[in-house]
């Protein structure tokens, strides 16, 4: 097993390796493996806090054997528990986001380093069949890499019992963690019942399922490439065309995940482009798509400018004006000028106009989609809207026709 995982680090070599490790026998393993092959390397432990004294022995246990061989230690304390009733959350999701924010502040801190988990054979088995469970699209199919993400797993094609049987050879000791016998967990309950009885009636279920994700991986490194062109251009366009819509499925879904939709939504999203436009699909609380006449126009809920100003001092108005160069009267700007977003309350006089109107009427009467009006921005002095780019000036900030100096503002759009 040591000359297997050698092999794969020659093949690409990092400076230091940072070893996420419980107290279990994947890790020590692990631990000892980089140990024997005299690698340089440290180890994170993180206590959650969620079994009392049993999660204070592991942090003990794993800092004691670090000690022991030489091997730096970085412990994080976490109250998981407290910070469930608090702000709610799955368990196992919480204390992942937890464990690998612990390792990025430490690959941070050590240049050319990489961390390493201890996922080994059984692991990629089992995340298979809770993807396939879940509906997870080709990539979740595909398993986990060697290395993806700053992470790399020596261990993925070495079966659970290869690990334990070193383990047992060489002696090493190691701590059970109990919960893992709790099947109210879905992993547990496929590891502990559903699997290996699976793997019983079907003795070479585990090899046919590891060659077919292995095509899965060949085949989703193909639509990955596909997909990154895809959404470069939708990121530009801000519009999922129609006609990428009739490309492969695993394509599509493949791009829709990069932009922050899941395989869940592939159905509701084609079903979307069948019908009349200014229909909507809400994908969650920042992102929606509505029905346009080329495509599935992408509306974030998050404000973004949509232009830029530049100003400058002017000492005459020109002959004509228009609504993306304003010239505005120097006393009348009493604070600094900003693009914002406006609020459903707020209401403009157009220039010209003899009454307040709302800022959303003003755009939907200059033909603003709907989609567009929420990120359309208003000039503002202070608390005061001096206008609405590209659409109309306030008449309180009107040019007087009989000055000498005037600030003129030019609008860019972004």
């Amino acid at each position: 097993m040591l000359r297997k995982v050698q092999k794969l680090l020659e093949k690409k070599t990092f400076k230091h390796y940072v070893l996420m490790c419980s107290a279990g026998v994947d890790s020590m393993v692990m631990l000892e493996t980089f140990h024997r092959l005299k690698l340089p390397c440290s180890v994170v432990h993180v206590d959650y806090g969620l079994r009392g004294k049993e999660s204070t022995e592991d942090a003990r246990f794993v800092k004691e054997r670090c000690e022991a061989i030489n091997v730096r230690c970085d412990i994080h304390q976490a109250n998981l528990k407290q910070q469930l009733h608090e702000k709610g959350g799955n368990l196992q999701q919480e204390a992942r986001k937890i464990r690998y924010a612990f390792l990025a502040e430490k690959l941070a801190d050590i240049p050319e380093s990489i961390g390493v988990t201890a996922h080994h054979q059984d692991d990629q088995l089992e995340t298979f069949w809770l993807h396939l469970i879940r509906g997870s699209g080709l990539s979740g199919l595909s398993g986990m890499e060697h290395i993806s993400e700053q992470i790399l797993r020596p261990f993925l094609t070495t079966p659970r019992a290869t690990i334990e049987q070193f383990a047992r050879k060489n002696t090493l000791t190691w701590r059970e963690d109990l919960s893992n016998k709790n099947n109210q967990y879905l992993r547990n309950l496929l590891r502990n019942e559903a699997l290996p009885i699976l793997y019983q009636e079907h003795p070479t279920l585990r090899k046919e399922l590891l060659f077919l994700m292995k095509k899965f991986q060949q085949t989703h490194g193909i639509n990955r490439v596909k997909a990154n062109s895809l959404t470069r251009q939708w990121h530009k366009q801000r519009e999922i065309p129609h006609t990428d819509l009739t490309l492969e499925s695993t394509v599509i879904v493949e791009a829709l995940k990069q932009i922050g939709i899941e395989p869940r939504f592939l159905s509701p999203v084609l079903e979307l482009s069948k019908l009349a436009p200014g229909k909507q699909l809400l994908i969650h609380d920042k992102l929606r798509l509505i029905q346009g006449k080329n495509g599935l126009v992408m509306v974030t809920h998050e404000f973004s400018e949509k232009f830029s100003f530049t100003e400058e001092t002017a000492n005459k108005l020109p002959s004509k004006l228009d609504a993306w160069t304003w010239y505005l009267n120097p006393e009348d700007i009493l604070s600094t000028l900003k693009l914002e977003k406006y609020f459903a309350h707020e209401t403009m006089r157009p220039n010209g106009l003899t009454k307040e109107k709302p800022i959303n009427a003003i755009l939907k009467a200059a033909r603003i989609p709907k989609h567009e009006r929420d990120q359309w921005p208003v000039l503002k002095c202070g608390s005061s809207i001096v206008g609405i780019p590209g659409i109309a000036i306030s008449h309180f900030f009107r040019a007087n026709i009989q000055g000498t100096s005037f600030i003129k503002i030019t609008f860019v759009q972004c």
